[in-house]
């Protein structure tokens, strides 16, 4: 059976029950000072993501990413010894590295003990070097501690025979906030992922993985890149992700010989237009949808 692994609740049973088993093991190894686990309830707090790894809809691993200042702390990182063998401690760890990826971390660290040889081999296989203690930690024999650096992750041009459903599932998630907002209603509303295969076999389709997390769709209209259909999944609003991918957008329109990038919002979401306007976009032009006798769109040029 496959793994998957996703975002959770530690509060979900199987999870819950994992986490338990986990404490319970460092306790077998570690005396009590030397035991830093998370709680259930810190691990529910607003820093920290959580996530479980799953085979046939049952939690076999949990692992989580504490936001800290200016880095990522792996914690909770266990694997049910039944399902040990199968990949799940590789993809909990592989979700983790591209989470910090995604958020711009520069670096994720970690504190393990001497004794669990197996976390220390896995963590070593993905990249992770020995380094010295961190935040509130103590040098002390019960503690090793590792880091590994990040590369911030680059948006990736998708192409039209990968699986649109995932695009099309962040767009509809993403815009649904302007129902009953907008007027008229965005295009998104018949937008289906057949469209969006077409739009990435003409124009270029940009997502920001694991997720998608955000994505794009540029196309070139006479001397300017237009940006359309930018979204960013509402979990990680606050991350930055929209000035990356614009940021490549105006990569890609200096690349293309281009002398700007377009784009448009509606004149309700205000919101929105100060986020433009913060990003470097004047405001050019304001135009009517068909059969409207007053402005419905704002167009914002930044040039590269």
């Amino acid at each position: 059976m496959a793994v998957s692994v996703r975002p959770d609740s530690p509060r979900d049973p199987g999870a819950t029950a994992l986490l338990q088993a986990s404490h319970a093991y460092l306790q077998s190894l570690y005396d009590p000072e030397d035991n830093h686990f998370l709680s259930i309830d810190e691990l529910c707090t607003p820093d920290i993501l959580f996530f479980t790894a799953r085979q046939d809809g049952r939690v076999i691993g949990t692992a989580a990413l504490a936001l800290r200042g200016g880095y990522g702390e792996v914690k909770s990182m266990f694997v049910d010894p039944a399902a040990r063998g199968q990949g799940a401690a590789g993809a909990l760890l592989s979700r983790l590295i591209g989470e910090g990826a995604l958020r711009g971390l520069p670096a994720l660290k970690l504190e393990t003990g001497p004794l669990n040889t197996e976390a220390l081999a896995l963590y070593a296989r993905h990249g992770f070097r020995v380094c010295g203690p961190f935040g509130d930690y103590a040098e002390v024999p019960a503690s090793v501690f590792m880091e590994r650096v990040l590369d911030t992750a680059a948006p990736r041009r998708q192409g039209p025979e990968e699986d649109m459903a995932p695009v099309h599932a962040l767009l509809t998630g993403a815009f649904g906030y302007m129902d009953g907002v907008i007027d008229p209603p965005s295009s998104l509303t018949r937008m289906k992922p057949k469209d969006l295969a077409r739009d990435a076999a003409e124009n270029e389709l940009w997502v920001l993985e694991p997720g998608p997390a955000a994505c794009m769709i540029l196309t070139v209209k006479g001397d300017t890149l237009y940006l359309g259909k930018l979204a960013v999944d509402d979990r990680l609003r606050g991350a930055g992700l929209a000035r990356r991918m614009i940021e490549h957008a105006v990569a890609r329109a200096r690349a293309l010989g281009l002398g700007h990038v377009t784009l448009q919002t509606r004149v309700e979401l205000t919101g929105n237009q100060a986020t433009f306007q913060r990003l470097g976009f004047r405001e050019v032009e304001r135009t009517a949808h068909a059969g409207y006798d007053r402005p419905t769109s704002i167009t914002y040029r930044r040039d590269v």
